[in-house]
C-alpha cells in the first residue's frame, strides 16, 4: 500500500478508535486491531510535539476532515521516511481491514473514489446525491 493511501486508512481507523461505543462482544477482535493501529500511531507521534498536538485534535474531533488531513500528512511523512514503520503499520491496518467486523466500524475511500456502506437493518427512503 502506498504511503498516501496507508496514511488515510490508518487515520480513518484511529479516528474510529476515538468514537466510543463501537466495541461490542461481536466486534471485540476488530476493536483490538483498531486499537493496535492507534497505539502504533500514538507511539510514533509521541516523538514530536506537533504530531502529538495533531493527534490530540483528532481525538477531540474525530470527524473533522481538516484534522484528519493534518494527521494523515504527518503520518505520510513518517511512512515515507521509515520503511520499517511503514511495513509494521501496513500489517496492522491490513489485519484490521480483513476482519469482517470492521466493515461496520469504518468506511474508507482511496483517491477520488467514493463509496457508501450501509449496514444493519435500514428502513425508509434513502437519498444519495
Amino acid at each position: 500500500m502506498d504511503p498516501a493511501t496507508l496514511s488515510v486508512v490508518a487515520v480513518a481507523l484511529v479516528a474510529t478508535k476515538f468514537g466510543e461505543g463501537a466495541a461490542t462482544e461481536a466486534g471485540k477482535a476488530a476493536w483490538l486491531k483498531i486499537q493496535s493501529v492507534a497505539h502504533a500511531v500514538r507511539q510514533r507521534f509521541g516523538r514530536s510535539d506537533a504530531q502529538s498536538a495533531a493527534l490530540a485534535e483528532l481525538e477531540a474531533s474525530p470527524g473533522d476532515e481538516g484534522t484528519r488531513a493534518t494527521v494523515a500528512g504527518h503520518l505520510r511523512h513518517e511512512l515515507e521516511s521509515d520503511a520499517e514503520f511503514a511495513a509494521t503499520l501496513e500489517a496492522l491496518v491490513t489485519a484490521a481491514q480483513r476482519d469482517p467486523a470492521t466493515q461496520t466500524l469504518i468506511a474508507h475511500a482511496s483517491g477520488n473514489a467514493r463509496q457508501v456502506n450501509i449496514s444493519g437493518n435500514n428502513s425508509g427512503p434513502i437519498s444519495l446525491s
